[in-house]
């Protein structure tokens, strides 16, 4: 991949980009029922407003709270199952059970935002993800 390809430099600048937490939930059947664990990664990259453009990707009744885009160059992800989507992370590599996963959350500016779309770009290393400020925050 060369340089021009690649525009992980431009999420990580250091006057564009900015740190957020992703919270970044999963869970399994275990004895007795349904269990959840999750952990905080640290996040850097470009945060910004959503554009019309961006919000026509979100159903209506998903934006009654305001939307952010988050770019990153750590993986972001949605409600899946790895098989679903595949992990290039290897499973594992997060921490947490890597069968399933629920909707990231993003903790930034005081406030947690849930992540509502992903836009992987892997071949220019870096996710773009919309999320939509939680209810009460």
């Amino acid at each position: 991949m060369s340089e021009v390809d690649d525009l992980a430099f431009v999420v990580d600048d250091g006057v564009l980009s900015e740190s957020y937490s992703i919270i970044r939930s999963t869970g399994s059947f275990q004895l007795g029922g349904w269990t959840t664990s999750s952990v905080t990664i640290p996040g850097w990259g470009v945060v910004s407003v959503a554009t019309p453009e961006d919000l026509e990707m979100i159903p209506e009744a998903d934006r009654i709270t305001g939307s952010m885009v988050f770019h990153s160059q750590q993986r972001i992800y949605l409600t899946q199952l790895d098989t679903e989507q595949g992990d290039p992370n290897g499973g594992g590599s997060s921490g947490i059970d890597p069968d399933q996963r629920v909707s990231d959350i993003i903790d930034w500016g005081y406030t947690k935002w849930r992540v509502l779309q992903v836009f992987p770009y892997p071949n220019r290393n870096f996710w773009k993800a919309i999320a939509v400020r939680l209810a009460g925050n």
